[in-house]
């Protein structure tokens, strides 16, 4: 007779009473979720993971500075929040706190934690990551005075309900909140969403920079590209994620002057 050889793969989630819930469903809950998370990582069997008092002490902010090159003035910063132990990317936090169902609340800490810092520390122009799914939640959310916040807003984001975030965005901006259209070049492009949103900036991302370096004919459409681009950016075109000199000479010869990367700043905090 035939014989066949299987390969099992076993992962194990693990809740405890009453370390990680006080009832049944609680502790069902908490066993899926680290089930889930042991089917994604090298890890097999994950225990249960209590939810976490998030207040701001559980990130750090820190600032990249975005320049205008022609008279290397810093226009602005980009808000960013990290681990304050510097002991995990920002990403990484995301996903743990996806895992135990605070990634929303997570999301909502940094944006208010970014714009208290960027406050605190007298920014008159800040730029920060958001989506329009947070934006549709934290509609309370006032504008500072005297500084301008421009919410950054992947290209990405026209995949979803394109007339919703529409309509989110015309009551930010109603606020006094400005937008950029984040990583424009890496993936999925809606120029119809473009002209819709009229972003008062546009952020050329680094893989385009770095196709436009190595490629004369990418770099001739993209300077035309741009031309038409700068009739539905308000406030005009930044690349970011340069980090040579050779880049930042491609970036100036394409007609960009607003810059930020390592080159140039890497993040940090501001006093």
């Amino acid at each position: 007779s035939e014989q066949a050889h299987l390969e099992l793969d076993l992962s194990i989630g693990v809740a405890l009473y009453p370390e990680h819930g006080p009832h049944t469903d609680e502790l069902i809950r908490q066993a899926d979720m680290a089930l889930y998370t042991a089917k994604k990582s090298k890890d097999k069997v994950r225990m249960g993971v209590k939810e976490q008092t998030l207040n701001e002490q559980s990130v750090k902010v820190v600032f990249q500075p975005i320049l205008d090159v022609r008279s290397d003035q810093v226009v602005g910063y980009e808000a960013l929040s990290c681990d304050p132990q510097s002991k995990v990317s920002i990403l990484e936090l995301f996903k743990r706190y996806n895992t135990i169902g605070q990634l929303n609340e997570f999301k909502h800490l940094c944006f208010r934690s970014q714009l208290k810092a960027a406050q605190e520390v007298g920014l008159q122009r800040v730029f920060i990551n958001v989506d329009f799914n947070m934006l549709g939640q934290l509609e309370s959310v006032s504008k500072p005075s005297g500084m301008d916040v421009i919410l950054e807003i992947s290209e990405l984001e026209a995949l979803h309900d394109k007339d919703s975030c529409l309509q989110i965005a015309k009551k930010w901006r109603a606020k006094g909140f400005q937008f950029a259209l984040d990583d424009f070049g890496a993936n999925f492009v809606s120029l119809p969403f473009i002209s819709q949103l009229i972003p008062d900036y546009i952020k050329l991302d680094r893989s385009t920079i770095l196709q436009a370096l190595s490629s004369e004919q990418f770099r001739g459409f993209l300077k035309d590209l741009l031309v038409a681009l700068r009739k539905y950016s308000t406030e005009g075109i930044i690349a970011e994620g340069v980090e040579t000199a050779n880049e930042l000479q491609v970036v100036k010869n394409l007609g960009i002057y607003l810059v930020q990367g390592f080159l140039l700043g890497k993040p940090d905090e501001l006093k």
